[in-house]
């Protein structure tokens, strides 16, 4: 949809947000002492919150229940992710978190998404709950660490680690937005191993270097790829939407010129 000529007191979209200009009575001191309108007739960048929903829907999070004429919000398990291991899991939402983060991380009103990871956090415990024929409360006393649900592994040399569930916040950015995004959300593996075994190895699934940092790169669906190119062909025999690449693999993927 394209963006028309719009009035500035009124909401244009463009690229997912709604712009407008904002008209505001507060008021607030200056370095001065003086009171002043340091709100109005700024730019203001809106996340649309039914973006919010939507993205919830398309990943499946989240079930809507209508209850006296209003819409009931309620997280669920995605039944598509019980079949991953406990580290594959919390990398998936942990790359849906921040790679929706950074994208709306300009919005004035990205503080809201504390609402977006509530839903994906509890999908999560009950996506866990469902793996282990449990309950969210037996799996939230398994797995967290201080208050915050740790998954721990160990690497190739056998050092234990651990990977924990994405709680930085969602603080507004204002500058260098470019080296906002997060790299190992989105990543490949070709063979047919879990996810900490593929870490271990430290081996790029698409060049075979050894004892690089690896990228992890998602696929939102196999169905949408069409195998012509060598990554794509090894996610679709290993029916995985995840591969581990080395950084440079990793950029000519998500570039679109691989050779």
């Amino acid at each position: 949809e394209k963006t028309l000529i719009t009035h500035g007191r009124k909401s244009a979209k463009f690229l997912g947000y709604e712009i407008y200009v904002r008209k505001s009575t507060q008021t607030k001191r200056n370095m001065a002492g003086k009171l002043t309108r340091p709100y109005n007739n700024k730019i203001y960048l809106k996340m649309p919150l039914e973006t919010v929903r939507k993205k919830l829907l398309d990943y499946d999070a989240l079930k809507i229940n209508v209850h006296n004429g209003k819409e009931q919000y309620k997280s669920k398990h995605r039944t598509y992710l019980i079949n991953n291991d406990d580290l594959e899991i919390l990398e998936r939402y942990n790359s849906e978190i921040r790679g929706f983060y950074n994208y709306y991380s300009l919005a004035n009103n990205c503080h809201t998404l504390h609402s977006f990871k509530y839903i994906m956090e509890y999908s999560m415990y009950k996506t866990f709950a469902a793996k282990y024929k449990s309950t969210v409360v037996k799996i939230c006393k398994k797995y967290k660490k201080d208050k915050v649900f740790t998954v721990y592994y160990k690497n190739n040399k056998g050092k234990t680690l651990m990977r924990q569930f994405y709680h930085d916040g969602f603080k507004r950015k204002k500058q260098d937005y470019a080296q906002c995004y997060d790299r190992m959300p989105t990543s490949y593996h070709s063979s047919p191993t879990s996810l900490v075994a593929r870490l271990k190895a430290c081996k790029c699934e698409l060049c075979g270097k050894e004892n690089v940092k690896l990228d992890m790169h998602h696929v939102r669906k196999l169905k949408n790829l069409q195998g012509k190119e060598d990554w794509e062909k090894h996610m679709i025999a290993r029916k995985r939407k995840t591969i581990a690449l080395c950084r440079s693999c990793h950029k000519k993927v998500d570039g679109g010129w691989m050779d």
